[in-house]
């Protein structure tokens, strides 16, 4: 991945903007651009959660490792290589027009943190539900073996 782009936001995100573009037949490309905004995450953003467990706040935290990150992917396909680098330009030019204002709006940072924290969350949760069932080797170890079936092959 080339990094076409790199910025730090006003409200201390920052934005990158990178090409993932691929030849795919002949003269035919394959435009990825990827634009990524990664926030890094404080104390401050906690501090606003009111949760109850604070081992699942600290298995959140840990899965977080410091920051959250927000994606957007725009792709044409079957361009021609001649096409390309003015195709690439405006793709750019497209996501940074609209994306940077959309990301650089104050109260985005906080919206982001809050989505990205419940899905982590539901994922922890679901992680130490699975972590609690009893593990299926150790259900096994009492039994005989198969049941005999010989009664169904007469």
């Amino acid at each position: 991945m080339d990094i076409i782009e790199q910025r730090t936001l006003g409200n201390n995100m920052t934005l990158t903007v990178y090409d993932q573009s691929k030849k795919m037949a002949g003269d035919r490309w394959l435009i990825k651009i990827i634009c990524e905004a990664e926030l890094p995450v404080d104390e401050e953003f906690f501090s606003l959660l009111s949760e109850d467990d604070l081992a699942l706040q600290a298995e959140i935290r840990e899965a977080m490792a410091g920051s959250v990150k927000f994606s957007a992917t725009k792709e044409r396909t079957f361009v021609a290589e001649t096409e390309r680098a003015s195709m690439v330009e405006c793709m750019v030019a497209d996501i940074l027009s609209n994306m940077v204002t959309y990301l650089n709006r104050p109260e985005f940072p906080a919206k982001l943190f809050a989505r990205k924290y419940e899905e982590l969350r539901m994922a922890c949760s679901t992680a130490r539900h699975y972590r609690g069932l009893p593990n299926e080797e150790h259900e096994m170890d009492g039994d005989d073996g198969p049941a005999d079936f010989s009664a169904c092959f007469k």
